[in-house]
């Protein structure tokens, strides 16, 4: 049987518009207040507290918008009735989310944003929809990046797509926050670039229907909870494990004589030889700069080591002959999925 797919609210055309409306928060939201204070488009921002009060550069979203002066508003629920008074007419504004807290039901679309918002999303779709920022990506090992503008409707991620850009980080993308920076660069561009197409003239739009038997999701992550690093790993799977959790995350976690620690600053190293499973988590050799991590088939040198409770470097106390492990029951509980709230972590 031939299925067929009716689009809800097709949209033809869109623009010119008059404001922009942001609901986040990030460092890319920040970017986008400057550029449009700089072109001189009015702009306001909704965002949810578990943003509003994250620290970037030293300070606060909220800190930030008052400094720059930019009309905000912070709240756990997108149905407040202060957001429709806030926003007013948002018939001639372009709304877009990167990385809101909420949910957005069909009502909400329809009487607040006139089903014309919008999500920016940094991975393929419909394959990866879903948060874990680009933690997953590095489990994954994928290099592709994304700009994709999809339209916001009441699923996750399923909206039509109404543009989008494909590019490649570079290898020496390792981290989280060399991704988010890479992201963040090439994001405000493709925004600006839309923003512009459609800021004095209508522009039409050519939406692409998502296919769901291609869709693949992925939940949020959370470090504390699920950053418990396993030592039966294979070697490149357990160095991308590490590396998923580290900057600007706390590190991935597991246990010294007794004593929760976080790696971070992790490499292989094969030069040592090839070691058995028994071996892993053994530290063979050291240096005043880095230990050597015996793992399955490979060696894994760790440069960063923190008390987990005081944050102190613990790269001195580290013996020869000392065993990185993590208890079975913390390895269980690192496959639960957290929880989040537009306030946070559930």
């Amino acid at each position: 049987m031939i299925s067929t797919v009716t689009l809800k609210n097709p949209l033809a055309e869109l623009g010119p518009i008059k404001n922009i409306v942001l609901l986040g928060g990030g460092g890319l939201l920040r970017d986008l207040c400057g550029w449009t204070a700089s072109q001189g488009v009015a702009t306001k921002i909704i965002t949810a507290p578990r943003h509003a009060y994250t620290e970037l550069d030293g300070e606060t979203l909220v800190e930030f918008l008052k400094k720059h002066g930019v009309p905000h508003l912070v709240v756990d629920e997108i149905e407040n009735p202060n957001v429709k008074d806030f926003l007013g007419d948002t018939t001639a504004s372009f709304c877009i989310s990167l990385g809101a807290a909420w949910i957005f039901k069909p009502d909400v679309i329809s009487s607040i944003f006139d089903n014309k918002l919008f999500n920016l999303h940094g991975t393929r779709l419909p394959q990866n929809r879903g948060g874990g920022g680009f933690s997953w990506q590095i489990l994954m090992g994928n290099r592709f990046g994304f700009c994709v503008l999809h339209r916001v409707d009441s699923g996750v991620d399923t909206g039509d797509i109404v543009a989008l850009e494909e590019f490649l980080y570079p290898p020496i993308c390792r981290k989280p926050v060399d991704y988010q920076r890479v992201y963040r660069e090439k994001n405000f561009k493709f925004i600006c670039d839309f923003i512009e197409s459609i800021r004095a003239t209508s522009m039409p739009i050519n939406a692409i229907t998502q296919s769901e038997y291609f869709s693949t999701y992925w939940p949020r992550l959370s470090t504390d909870l699920n950053g418990w690093i396993d030592w039966s790993m294979d070697a490149s799977e357990l160095e991308r494990f590490v590396c998923a959790f580290d900057e600007p995350y706390t590190g991935a976690r597991t246990f010294l004589n007794n004593s929760s620690v976080r790696l971070k600053s992790v490499s292989l190293n094969p030069q040592d030889g090839y070691f058995h499973s028994f071996q892993s988590g053994l530290v063979y050799r050291k240096s005043k700069d880095w230990l050597c991590v015996s793992i399955k088939g490979s060696a894994l040198i760790v440069e960063e080591i923190y008390d987990d409770e005081s944050g102190h470097d613990m790269l001195g106390a580290v013996r020869v002959g000392d065993r990185l492990v993590t208890p079975s029951e913390m390895l269980d509980s690192a496959k639960g999925r957290p929880m989040f709230t537009p306030k946070g972590l559930k």
